[in-house]
């Protein structure tokens, strides 16, 4: 039990039963539990000796809607408490709510390391996000001849557009997207996140082994 002394332990095991909300359910059977109250369990035995350094991976995945809320606010709280959370996920949401430095992998190279709010003013503050049929090359010079328009990303039948204001200015985009031949299925413009942020970064970053 991580080298500790039986008093160590019989001090800190309540301690953290309570803070993972737990209480009132230590004598049950762990294969009672839900997989919700099993993840915050298994992050109680990682707080046993009170480390310096969490590590984890993936803590919410398949995790229902209550049971992922729960762990996000759990591990807010192992924060507050003064440790170092290392977490690995793919639910770019769940860092944006989380974290307060990001690192970018891609392939195994580190595209982006900085604080989330110095990550996240590398986008302007709105993007567009179109939903076409196809995307052409004319598509795609129709938008970026937009004045407003500071850059473009596609990933399979989406186009990313960013833009330099908040402006409501999708008939704007329509008008030029449809002139040069495209079909839209969808368009929604809303503030950029860190899935924007993630697909313009590993997008220029395939562009660029490409060449």
């Amino acid at each position: 039990m991580h080298g500790m002394a039986a008093q160590q332990r019989v001090e800190q095991i309540p301690k953290l039963i309570e803070m993972v909300g737990l209480k009132g359910r230590e004598n049950d059977l762990i294969g009672k539990y839900s997989k919700g109250m099993q993840q915050r369990i298994g992050i109680a035995q990682a707080l046993l000796d009170n480390p310096e350094l969490v590590v984890l991976d993936e803590p919410s995945i398949g995790l229902d809607p209550v049971g992922m809320l729960e762990v996000r606010e759990l591990v807010k709280t192992i924060s507050k408490e003064g440790m170092t959370v290392f977490l690995s996920s793919h639910l770019l949401f769940e860092v944006e709510q989380i974290c307060d430095h990001v690192t970018i992998v891609n392939n195994g190279s580190i595209l982006a390391s900085d604080t989330l709010q110095n990550v996240s003013n590398k986008l302007g503050p709105a993007m567009i996000h179109i939903e076409l049929v196809d995307i052409s090359a004319a598509v795609i010079a129709a938008v970026k001849s937009l004045g407003f328009v500071s850059g473009t990303w596609k990933t399979d039948n989406t186009l990313l557009v960013q833009v330099t204001t908040y402006t409501d200015i999708r008939d704007q985009v329509s008008k030029a997207v449809t002139g040069a031949g495209g079909i839209i299925v969808g368009m929604s413009q809303k503030n950029a996140n860190l899935e924007d942020i993630f697909i313009q970064i590993i997008t220029k970053d395939k562009e660029g082994k490409a060449k």
